[in-house]
């Protein structure tokens, strides 16, 4: 049975990522990035790219790598998504990028001019690797085991 946690602020998102264990261990099995609604000319027929469009971001994270729960996973969706950055500075290692296990999680109200909406800060096992996203809301579903 699903689970599903819907989130429109940083304290109750921090609030749901308790519910994971903050995802410490746990790791990105995929991110899918959306653009929806996607217009490329605006009403004065200048392209706009998909600066303009609807986006989601989804991550599939594996929240228990150890145990009897390690094949559980939990769907992450980032909507109304205002701005995202993927840092990665990493040149060693497998295949020269980062390692997506999750070191840590943090949640906070984003600066201005996005104040009414949640910045979330992800930091993976290698240093120099993070993810940054700033959102409105972030909804948390916990998916079918694995067969």
């Amino acid at each position: 049975m699903e689970h599903r946690i819907e989130t429109k602020n940083a304290d109750e998102a921090d609030l749901a990522l308790k519910q994971f264990n903050r995802f410490h261990d746990g790791y990105v099995e995929n991110i899918e990035i959306k653009f929806e609604n996607y217009k490329g000319f605006n009403d004065k027929g200048e392209a706009t790219g998909i600066g303009y469009a609807d986006k989601t971001i989804i991550l599939t994270v594996n929240p228990y790598p150890y145990g009897k729960e390690h094949d559980k996973l939990v769907k992450v969706e980032f909507i109304d998504v205002k701005s995202f950055e993927m840092i990665n500075d990493y040149h060693e290692g497998p295949r020269d990028g980062p390692t997506w296990g999750i070191c840590q999680v943090l949640t906070l109200e984003a600066s201005e001019p996005n104040e009414d909406q949640i910045f979330w800060d992800f930091y993976f096992l290698c240093d120099k690797a993070k993810y940054e996203v700033v959102c409105s809301k972030i909804i948390f579903s916990t998916l079918e085991n694995r067969e």
